[in-house]
């Protein structure tokens, strides 16, 4: 049997006014370069989904949060990196700091939904669930995903 790569992330949906933080990864990352997503990161051995994602925001934007609901949880395989990666989606309310950019990482940008799915190189996953996140509900959806090389979605399955 096959040992399994396994990252355990999150993307956080931080919103303020309407409209909610989003990170344009910067061309040198190793997995999805260039691509916009929401900011989060790695989970930490034995961390909570919370507590990761308060110390993930606060160090990767320099904001606090609140009100946090999981959106989204799933699996995707990146092919073209044997990498498997397991994350949730969390959803939360802005409730202090002010943003600060860290060009390493990227550029980081306020946009209301609809800006969010006219993005180039949006996260392809992000694509598919758009209707099931900024649903306004507190249904949680759960999928799988393929990624063929970098962006390039070929299986995507929800699961019910």
């Amino acid at each position: 049997m096959k040992s399994r790569n396994i990252l355990v992330t999150l993307e956080c949906f931080v919103q303020k006014d309407g409209k909610y933080l989003m990170l344009h990864r910067n061309a040198d990352k190793r997995i999805m370069p260039n691509v916009w997503m929401a900011p989060g990161g790695k989970r930490e051995f034995n961390e909570g989904l919370f507590a990761a994602t308060h110390s993930e925001i606060l160090e990767e934007t320099g904001l606090t949060i609140k009100n946090l609901r999981i959106k989204a949880t799933g699996n995707a395989y990146l092919k073209d990196l044997d990498q498997e990666v397991f994350f949730h989606f969390v959803f939360a309310d802005y409730a202090g700091g002010e943003v600060h950019q860290n060009p390493e990482d990227g550029e980081l940008k306020w946009l209301t939904p609809e800006e969010i799915i006219e993005l180039d190189n949006l996260l392809a996953e992000i694509k598919q669930v758009y209707p099931n996140i900024f649903d306004g509900t507190d249904d949680v959806v759960s999928y799988t995903a393929v990624y063929e090389r970098g962006n390039e979605l070929v299986e995507f399955t929800i699961e019910n």
